[in-house]
């Protein structure tokens, strides 16, 4: 039991066994006499009263057992309450309670006040000390590997014990300064150090917020904080923000809390709140283990008429020039095709997009709306693809969180998305016979970085399609979904029975780069049989291959690259080709 547990238990003891107790020894009832010697009585006419030995040492016992009971009865409460709070875990002045002459503690110095409120005996020079070990040691290092958050919510019940926790009948005040003795670590990284001022930042909230469970309110107990709780630990700390001079002021607040006010104790919740707290039930909060603290911020300082609160939703796609976009790519569940745009329909929807402002996080709910959602793929020219869905013209998904757009604008991109998958559905499918040229760059007037999409008699489960932004051909399962294939390609695809199955093979021409050297290849999808075959040049000399149609076979050019070349002059190697021992066998003509 620590000291203050034992004043308390003298403070039950009754004041009138105490001051008999300890009435001075020359009072007439507990005078000394010698034992040889009769009293010398200075009253006539009346029995001196003599208190019996017996009565003394009851008064005496009975001050001993009450204070025995009271220590039973604390450490019985301590042992079922839960883990007990170490003296060296209360967070409390630093300061030394005064002293009275004989060396011993005042008790009335260090006892806390029915309201819980710090004794004002702290010196001056202890504040101080106290101040400076709060600004010099922030949390320490935790032994546990730190869990990072997305914006999701959690599905714990922290925010349901947070609330009856939070909901409190008295205030009372804790010291800003922390003892000299750490909290134990409490993440794999540094955790941020608490400034001189013990002021905490939304740039610090934000730090804190990555490492989610781990949080304990050791992190917390350098910062300036007001202890709110009633029976639980809970504390109340102000979070500052920069405004335009440079200087901090006072916008949100922080509320954690802890069984027993431990440092080791884990948070129930670490609640932020719009300016000063009041009530869980009547503002908006958000607990910032579990849920974006800069989209709650910017819903929070968003003023009447102003729509674009959340400005960094598209990331680097939102200033990224239009023609630096790669390709685009369109699903819809109601067509059983991709679509892959053109570089004129690139031009017109990504502005589209980036014309978009969001106003609300809505998290995943959005995948719980009826309708078929158009998903857009954007690949942008560092290669990375954005994945964006377009959900009932209500919200605007970006990586599968859904955010809330103008309701016309998310028309106008589900219009035109829309209008491009009806447009790429194939046409009938084609009776591939011989030989047919699908597109040729050599002969053809085409922009080869245009999209389309076709579909073939021998092959009525899929769909190809040519992409011209990605400059290659896709062929997808119309039933599964899935991808057959791809292949890169210089603008050339033909069909042909290159194998002799009956069933047309898709022959296609690429120029590669291969050890700083241009080299043909001729790639052959084999659909039938599930088999793709490749070659390339492989000798020292420099080649491209063009293929091309004569006497209704399909042929290859194979010429070396130099200042005069000419494909289409076929005077290079010409040969017909086919399918051998898993290769592709090229026949001179």
């Amino acid at each position: 039991m620590n000291k203050l547990k034992l004043y308390e238990a003298m403070n039950l003891i009754d004041d009138d066994l105490v001051k008999e107790a300890e009435m001075p020894a020359d009072t007439v009832s507990e005078a000394k006499y010698a034992d040889d010697a009769e009293p010398e009585l200075t009253v006539s006419g009346v029995e001196p009263y003599r208190r019996p030995i017996w009565q003394k040492i009851t008064a005496i016992a009975s001050a001993v057992v009450i204070i025995a009971g009271a220590a039973a009865g604390g450490t019985y409460y301590i042992k079922h309450r839960g883990s007990s709070a170490p003296d060296e875990e209360i967070i409390e002045s630093e300061a030394i309670a005064p002293t009275t002459e004989d060396g011993k503690e005042s008790a009335s110095s260090t006892v806390a006040s029915d309201k819980g409120e710090k004794s004002p005996s702290t010196t001056t020079a202890a504040k101080e000390k106290a101040e400076q070990l709060a600004n010099t040691s922030g949390p320490p290092v935790k032994g546990e590997t730190a869990k990072t958050t997305t914006a999701g919510k959690s599905t714990s019940a922290a925010r349901t014990t947070a609330k009856a926790n939070t909901a409190s009948s008295g205030r009372s005040t804790t010291t800003t300064a922390a003892k000299t003795t750490q909290s134990p670590a409490t993440t794999t990284a540094p955790v941020p150090i608490p400034p001189a001022d013990g002021r905490l930042t939304l740039d610090l909230v934000k730090r804190y917020a990555e490492y989610g469970d781990n949080l304990t309110l050791g992190d917390f107990a350098a910062y300036n904080h007001e202890d709110i709780g009633s029976g639980v630990c809970v504390w109340e700390i102000p979070v500052y923000t920069e405004n335009k001079d440079g200087k901090l002021e006072f916008e949100f607040t922080l509320i954690v809390n802890g069984m027993t006010g431990a440092k080791t104790d884990k948070c129930g919740v670490v609640e932020l709140y719009y300016g000063k707290y009041t009530s869980p039930t009547k503002q908006d909060y958000i607990d910032i283990r579990y849920e974006n603290v800069m989209d709650f911020v910017l819903k929070c300082r968003q003023k009447a008429g102003d729509p674009d609160t959340l400005t960094d939703v598209l990331g680097d796609i939102k200033d990224c020039h239009v023609d630096y976009i790669r390709c685009v790519e369109l699903t819809n569940p109601m067509y059983n095709y991709y679509v892959a745009l053109g570089k004129d329909e690139i031009r017109e929807l990504i502005p589209m997009i980036q014309k978009l402002t969001f106003t609300k996080n809505v998290g995943e709910d959005w995948r719980y709306l009826d309708g078929n959602f158009t998903h857009i793929y954007v690949t942008d020219n560092k290669g990375l693809i954005h994945d964006y869905t377009l959900a009932a013209n209500k919200y605007f998904a970006v990586e599968g969180t859904g955010y809330a757009a103008n309701y016309n604008d998310l028309l106008a991109i589900d219009t035109y998305t829309l209008s491009l998958l009806t447009k790429a559905e194939p046409a009938d499918p084609v009776n591939v016979s011989g030989v047919w040229c699908w597109h040729d760059a050599t002969v053809d007037s085409f922009d080869i970085r245009s999209f389309e999409n076709i579909t073939i008699k021998q092959y009525p489960d899929y769909v190809f399609s040519w992409n011209g932004m990605k400059r290659n051909i896709e062929i997808y399962n119309k039933k599964t979904r899935e991808k057959f294939g791809s292949v890169a390609t210089g603008g050339q695809a033909y069909f042909a029975d290159i194998n002799g199955d009956g069933y047309p093979e898709l022959c296609t021409t690429y120029d590669m780069g291969l050890s700083s050297r241009i080299c043909g290849q001729l790639a052959v999808w084999d659909i039938h049989n599930g088999s793709i075959y490749t070659s390339f040049d492989r000798n020292g000399e420099e080649r491209v291959y063009w293929l091309y149609e004569e006497d209704g076979e399909l042929r290859i050019n194979r010429q070396s690259v130099n200042s005069n070349w000419d494909v289409t002059s076929k005077h290079g190697e010409l040969s017909t080709f086919e399918i051998e021992d898993h290769g592709i066998k090229f026949i001179p003509v």
